[in-house]
């Protein structure tokens, strides 16, 4: 008996558990219908939001614009402040003593009246300058001189004198004059250009050094000039006692050379000329 009691009690309470469920999964089913039916619907119940607008841009460099670039925080100078002006002072005027209702009014001063400006003084006139023109009609004329005058004028004249031409054979009177105190002279041969010798002493004495031996030591160098200023047989014909002045006075012949061309005219006759150099 008491067995079948309890099977009553635990079939019934299966069932009631059994209706809770299904209850349970109906009421959740159809929550979630709900909301899928919600998220579905209220979308279109919102009105769409209006369509973005494009505006086209172009980008343009400032430089082509104009533009003037501000300096940069660093390197702005605060402008120079102004000097203030000390402000005009404002004459006071003394205020007016009261007067009485029977004082009579008088006029306020005026200002006297600005004298009227000086005239100008007149310029002095320029006293009239001379004229140092001579007048044609008081010059006295030129009279030529008789013609006798001018032939004993002519008479008496030198007569003119022939130039001589330079590079002669014989020598020109400027190439014979002396030329200072030469150490350079011919051997045996006639030479009348003195003007050469003194080219060949110039150059000969810029390259010499003189040894310091003594004041009276001295010695002759030879040697030969050809036509296109080219030497040879450079020796010692007169020796100092010294080789070393010796030798000195060699190298200052042989730095010197080449020297200038002989003469033109010299060369016409001959293609060498032996010089002699005294070393002093």
């Amino acid at each position: 008996m008491d067995l079948a009691v309890d099977q009553v009690l635990a079939e019934r309470e299966r069932m009631v558990r059994s209706g809770v469920a299904a209850a349970s999964l109906i009421a959740a089913a159809g929550l979630h219908v709900a909301v899928a039916a919600l998220l579905i619907v209220l979308p279109r119940l919102v009105p769409p939001p209006p369509p973005l607008e494009y505006v086209a841009v172009q980008l343009v460099p400032a430089q082509r614009l104009g533009a003037v670039h501000a300096a940069p925080a660093s390197e702005r100078r605060p402008p120079a402040p102004r000097p203030q002006q000390p402000p005009e002072k404002v004459k006071e005027e003394p205020p007016a003593p009261p007067r009485s209702a029977d004082a009579p009014v008088l006029p306020r001063p005026q200002a006297p009246p600005k004298p009227p400006p000086k005239p100008a003084k007149p310029e002095k006139p320029k006293p009239p300058q001379p004229d140092n023109r001579v007048d044609p009609t008081t010059q006295p004329k030129f009279v030529p001189p008789p013609r006798e005058v001018l032939a004993k004028k002519l008479g008496a004249a030198a007569p003119p004198q022939t130039a001589e031409v330079p590079g002669a054979a014989t020598g020109s009177a400027a190439g014979k004059a002396p030329v200072g105190s030469l150490t350079v002279a011919p051997v045996n041969q006639d030479f009348a250009y003195n003007y050469y010798f003194a080219q060949i002493q110039s150059r000969i004495e810029a390259s010499w050094t003189r040894s310091p031996v003594g004041s009276d030591a001295h010695c002759v160098i030879f040697f030969t000039i050809h036509s296109d200023g080219s030497i040879s047989d450079l020796r010692v014909s007169e020796s100092s006692g010294f080789d070393t002045y010796d030798l000195a006075a060699s190298r200052a012949v042989q730095n010197a050379a080449p020297f200038a061309p002989l003469p033109r005219a010299y060369t016409l006759n001959h293609t060498s000329l032996e010089v002699t150099w005294i070393a002093r």
